[in-house]
């Protein structure tokens, strides 16, 4: 039997109603449709403490008294002036909106939802917290408009990581939602930088949790990880449990108590970083980028005594600038001892050319690498020695 007879006898064995019915049983049909039971809204804001509103929306508020103590921070400190926290110079307590948000995913982008969003400023003399939560997408523009009117024209946002999470996120959702977009548009105030700034060189992470743990006395008991919300969420919307939603709110009004008492402890920490464990030379130069050189020179030299040899150049640098040559030569003189070339040559700078004592300047520059600068710098130094008949024979072999 040649090959074709064998291939049409396959073919009649098999047939094409045959094959069909192969293809069928590796055919993955779609999964059975799960039931979703309705979210009980109503029963849902009562647990919650808060209100209904249109579109499934839950509206909580609270309030939280500024005599209150979160950790060791006193709340009433978000009143003071935050002058001492670069970002934060210039900026009226009563006018900061503090924002944290929970989302139904971790990794942002525009199928990530807004479920929760909480908002805390300062009003009558409190700290008045309140938080919309989503228990259906159809509430979704009602959340962004309802909580846009709490907002003032000239508000600032105080956030950790907003700029880059939460804000852009509340921007698309706007977006999507066809409303006007309140968030993007204002001042904003984000604190993991200053964080970042004063405290990743000591801490492991610059996390809120961390920064609870080390600033503010805070330890978190029975919450929920923000990392469960959107699961918790998910629960919501399709089974109708809502058996972690008191958790997930709990965590958020934490979240926005942390922020306000995190605010003036950041202050603290930007004013005197000595006493607070932080970056004294990074401090001090987010102070010089605002132009505020007094403040960077009172940094440094409060913690003097645990800066690197970095950091005391410049501190000398800002005592030169201050015209306090005795402090910067101090520094110098120090620095010298334990070879510091820049202070070498700052030393022989500074005797040449503020105290004209060449004698003391080339000793000073001999100490320097021969070649390039430091060569001239000599031999320009020998010739004024020899012009003045101050040439040394010790002075000659140079």
């Amino acid at each position: 039997m040649d090959l074709k007879q064998r291939l049409a006898a396959l073919r009649q064995q098999t047939g094409h109603a045959c094959i069909a019915e192969r293809i069928q049983r590796y055919r993955v049909g779609p999964p059975p449709a799960r039931a979703c039971r309705p979210v009980d809204a109503s029963a849902l804001a009562e647990r919650l403490g808060g209100s209904l509103r249109a579109g499934g929306v839950i509206r909580i508020e609270r309030r939280v008294a500024l005599d209150d103590v979160h950790g060791a921070r006193c709340l009433a400190r978000v009143l003071d002036d935050h002058g001492a926290l670069p970002e934060a110079r210039g900026l009226d307590p009563g006018r900061l909106v503090f924002v944290d948000t929970e989302t139904s995913g971790l990794a942002g982008g525009t199928g990530t939802v807004v479920f929760l969003l909480g908002l805390a400023r300062i009003e009558d003399g409190a700290l008045q917290i309140r938080q919309y939560l989503l228990t259906g997408f159809a509430g979704e523009a009602v959340l962004l408009t309802e909580s846009a009117k709490w907002l003032g024209n000239d508000d600032t946002l105080v956030s950790f990581n907003g700029k880059c999470f939460d804000v852009p996120l509340l921007a698309a959702r706007c977006r999507l939602a066809g409303v006007a977009d309140p968030f993007s548009t204002r001042g904003h105030l984000d604190l993991l930088h200053p964080t970042r700034r004063a405290f990743n060189r000591y801490w492991p992470d610059c996390r809120l949790g961390t920064a609870e743990q080390r600033l503010l006395g805070f330890a978190r008991t029975d919450d929920l990880p923000g990392s469960e919300a959107p699961q918790a969420w998910l629960d919501l919307l399709r089974r109708g449990d809502a058996t972690r939603m008191p958790g997930i709110a709990r965590h958020n009004h934490r979240d926005l108590v942390s922020l306000a008492a995190l605010l003036p402890a950041l202050v603290d920490a930007h004013a005197v970083p000595a006493e607070h464990g932080a970056d004294a030379l990074a401090v001090a130069r987010a102070h010089l980028a605002r132009d505020d050189e007094a403040r960077a020179r009172a940094v440094l030299t409060a913690a003097r005594a645990r800066l690197d040899s970095g950091a005391l150049l410049e501190l000398a640098r800002l005592h030169r600038r201050n015209g306090d040559w005795n402090a910067a030569c101090i520094i110098w003189e120090r620095l010298a001892e334990k070879g510091s070339l820049e202070s070498i040559e700052r030393l022989a700078k500074y005797y040449e050319h503020v105290r004209g004592d060449h004698a003391v300047a080339f000793d000073y520059a001999r100490r320097l690498p021969l070649g390039g600068v430091h060569d001239s710098r000599r031999q320009r130094l020998r010739r004024k020695l020899e012009k003045l008949g101050k040439l040394g024979s010790d002075h000659r072999s140079c």
